[in-house]
Parts: structure tokens; sequence; C-alpha cells
């Protein structure tokens, strides 16, 4: 399976990461770093409407969007919750330090001479304290310390009250099971991956954005200049009523070809009607992504500056070229990598989790005791030496007194059937995510020949649709002449002028098909 060529880089940038949105306008692009932080963006104010529009290039209008948008809020705050994440998951190697004091007090009725009192009370106060490290290779080292007081009315008591104290340091380290940096660091990795894969998602939200306003903004375009052929064709048909009347007028014509003309007229106002409402929708969703102003939705339509044009229109796309970088930048296949990544890991966890567990433990500790001693000298008397707890203290710390141990310890599940199948599932899963990856490479190189074919099919629609055009313009010129000669109908002449509309609007269609396939 391959690996990020820039993975060490991106794991640098991931908590800044800064995406770089350049428009697809491949003459003349501007670019926009837009902060991969929350708060981090700062919106941009609207530009003031100039005679009753607001006026905006296609990268005005990206910038605008990029800048106060506010569907990115929830990708790039998705992005941030997995930064937590991982400070989670590393939270295994922060120290545990676990203390208490605990005081108790016993009373017992005699039973025996032995015991020394009638009822034997006894005073004790304990405390202790203990500080575990984890260590990358999966060991636990526990340093620990404990201290002990205890007092009783027995007279067999030698050491009353009698003081204790002992430190002690303990590791556990796995040999098989748990052993090395794979299965102590596994969930950490998973969470690095999880926080790439969701600024992976914010960069593809961006993205996202960008492609929506080129969308809109063509669609607009379209919609204005598709509304300016429109009107044209009313222009026409209304001229043609006129020529019309005045044949009628003369006598040329019969009163009922005035009928056809203004069916013309009816039609062309109907098609005007249609373009107007396309404007509006465009408008809506241009605004809905640069997050307009609400109290300014309706009040101030836009008006954008650039023109579709045809000589505009670039080579066509190299093929090869772009595949190799689509496979190396897109979104979705490092996302499908990092995916695939995070299941090799936890196979590797499980497979290790399905070894026998062997643990070489061992401890070292020194213990110290101390306190009042009552004992009796050889001329029978009874001698009070007083003692407190240091003496416990300095017993402990010059290690008179050493206590340790080593050995092995092993564990293992009769059958393992729970380790055997989270190794199988494991197994299975990383396949899937594979072949996963292997689709999703396929999907890319299927969508990037579909729009490199797209590409090429409307610089193609381009040249026919206006070929198309200069045709109608021809026919409609000619028919006009010979309406007025009287050799052909109104209806022909409407006919053809409806035509000539078609073509026009083709044209324009064909234009803003290859800007958005860009």
């Amino acid at each position: 399976m391959k690996s990020l060529r820039n993975r060490r880089m991106a794991r640098v940038l991931a908590p800044v990461l800064s995406v770089l949105a350049v428009c697809s306008n491949l003459l003349a692009a501007d670019a926009q770093v837009v902060p991969a932080r929350p708060g981090a963006r700062v919106a941009r104010p609207f530009p003031e409407a100039v005679d009753g529009a607001i006026r905006l290039s296609l990268n005005e209008a990206i910038a605008l969007a990029l800048s106060n948008n506010s569907d990115l809020n929830v990708s790039v705050n998705t992005a941030e919750a997995t930064r937590y994440g991982l400070m989670i998951s590393k939270g295994i190697f922060d120290p545990v330090f676990t203390g208490s004091a605990i005081r108790a007090h016993r009373e017992s009725p005699a039973t025996s001479t032995l015991v020394g009192a009638a009822v034997n009370r006894v005073e004790t106060f304990d405390a202790q304290g203990q500080l575990q490290q984890l260590l990358p290779v999966g060991g636990l080292v526990t340093l620990g310390y404990a201290a002990n007081r205890t007092a009783s009315n027995s007279t067999f008591s030698f050491v009353n009250p009698s003081f204790a104290s002992n430190i002690t340091l303990s590791v556990s380290q796995p040999l098989l099971r748990g052993f090395g940096l794979g299965p102590t660091y596994w969930q950490i990795k998973i969470a690095r991956n999880s926080q790439d894969s969701a600024y992976l998602d914010f960069l593809r939200s961006v993205q996202s954005v960008v492609n929506t306003v080129e969308q809109a903004y063509w669609d607009l375009v379209y919609a204005i200049q598709n509304l300016d052929v429109k009107r044209e064709s009313l222009r026409i048909a209304q001229d043609l009523n006129r020529i019309t009347r005045i044949k009628i007028d003369v006598g040329s014509l019969a009163p009922i070809d005035i009928v056809q003309t203004e069916v013309g007229i009816a039609q062309a106002e109907q098609d005007i009607i249609t373009a107007e409402g396309l404007i509006g929708d465009a408008q809506d969703r241009l605004k809905r992504v640069m997050s307009f102003d609400p109290a300014r939705w309706s009040s101030a339509p836009i008006a954008p500056t650039d023109k579709v044009q045809a000589e505009e229109m670039a080579a066509g796309i190299n093929v090869e070229d772009a595949t190799r970088v689509a496979l190396e930048k897109r979104p979705d296949v490092k996302q499908a990598l990092y995916q695939a990544q995070s299941d090799q890991i936890r196979f590797a966890y499980w497979h290790n989790e399905a070894l026998p567990g062997l643990n070489l433990i061992g401890s070292y500790g020194n213990p110290g005791v101390g306190g009042s001693v009552t004992f009796i000298d050889a001329n029978g008397n009874r001698v009070h030496v007083p003692g407190d707890f240091g003496n416990a203290f300095n017993n402990m710390t010059s290690a008179k007194n050493k206590n340790w141990s080593f050995g092995l310890q092993l564990s293992y599940p009769i059958l393992n059937r729970a380790g055997r199948g989270q190794l199988g599932a494991a197994h299975y899963i990383y396949e899937a995510s594979k072949a996963r990856l292997t689709t999703t490479e396929q999907n890319v190189q299927v969508d990037v020949r579909s729009a490199a074919r797209a590409i090429d099919t409307s610089i193609k629609s381009i040249a026919a649709a206006r070929k198309g055009r200069e045709l109608a313009e021809r026919n409609l010129d000619a028919a006009r002449k010979k309406f007025e000669n009287g050799m052909t109908t109104s209806f022909e002449v409407n006919q053809i002028q409806r035509d000539l509309s078609a073509a026009r609007t083709n044209e324009m269609q064909a234009l803003a098909v290859y800007r958005k396939a860009v």
C-alpha cells in the first residue's frame, strides 16, 4: 500500500492548516488563505450597491463566500474537536498519582491472657501514595510510599506506639502481548489520522464552497444574458408586428396575418418571464453560499461583472497529468489512505493481543520501623525508650533492610476465541479498507477523465452553437427581406426568429457549461 509522501509535513501543518482556495479561472486566479481554526476567519463586508445592484466579479464572490460562509464553521469546528481527541489519546502517558490517609480504631474483647488487656484497643493511621508512569514500550513503573502508626493498650506490645515507613519501586514489563511501541501508541496514531482526515474534510468544504460559488455565478451570468436574448427576441417580434401592420394598412396583407405576429410577441413575453425567474433562482443560490445579509436579501441584487467569452477557452486537459495530481492531492484519496492506515494499525494491535501474556515483574523496597520501646533490663527494671516517626524514616533511608523480588508472569486464555475473533475481524476490515482505497483511486481517475471530456465536449459545443447562431442570424435576415417583398409569411418569419433566439440561448448555455466544467 502506498504512503503519503508529504505525511510528515501534513502532520506538522494540521493544527494550523490554511487552505489555499483558488478560483477555477485557469488564466488569472486570485488566491485567498482560509484559516482552519475556529473564529480565525475575518468576515468581509459586502460592497455597497451601485445603481441599485452589487457589482461582483467571480473572484470577489469567492472571497466573500470563503470569509462569510457559515457552512465552513461546521467542518472547522469538527476538525478542531479532533485535536482534543488526539490530546485525550496522549493522556495515557500522563503520570498518575494516587494517595490515601486512613485512621482506624478497633476494640476486641480478650479471649486469652496473651492479648495483654481485657479489651484490646488498637489505634492505627495509614498514609500512602504512589506515582505510576506508562513506558513507551508498554511497561508500567510504580513508585510507592507508605507510612503507618499503630498504638495499642496491650502490655505485650514491644514497640508502642510503633511507626513504619516503606518505599517501593516496582516494574511490570510485557514481553509478548503488549510489548513495543505499536500496542502503546496505536490509539494515538489512529487519533492523529482522524485529526488529519477531519482537516481534509475542512479542505473539501472549502473546495465545495468555491465550486458552488462558481456554479451559481455562471448560472447567474447565463440567466442575465439569456434575459437579454429574450428581450431582443421580443424587440424583433414587435418590429415584425409593426411591419405587418403597415402591410395590412397598405393592403398587401390580410388582417388575419397580424395574429401570428401577436402570437410571437406573447411567446417572447412568456420567455422573458421564465428568464426572469431563472435570474431570481440564481441570485438566491449565490447569495446563500456567500451568507448574504438577510436584511438585504431582496433589496440588493447581484450584478456579475465577469462574462463568459469564447476567447477565454483554454486548451484541453492533459488527462495523465491531471490524474497524477488528483491521486496525490484529492482529499478523498488521502482520507481513504488514512482510513486504511488506521485499520492496519488496529490489525497490528489485535495481532499482538492474540499473543500469550508474559510479563517481567520486579520490585525493590526499603522498609523502616521505629517507635517507643518498652523492655525489662537485666536488673528487672522496666525501661521505656521514647521514639517517633523519624526513627522509622531514618531506618528506611539507611537501607538497612531490603525487600526485592523479580519473576515472570504468564497468562493465556484457553481457546482465546475473543482474541482470535478480534484479529480476524481486524484483518478483513483492513482488507476492505485497502479495497476501498483502490476503488476511490479508480473513481478519481473516472472523475478526471469525465471532467476533461466535459471540457473538450463543451469547447466543441461552443463552436457548433456559434455556427448555428450565425446561420440562424443569416436565415432571419433573409426571411425578413423575403417578407418585406411578399415572398414569405409572418408565420415563417416568426418561426425563424424563435429559432434564432434558441440558437443564441444555446451558444450562451454552451459557454456557461464550459466555465462550469472548468
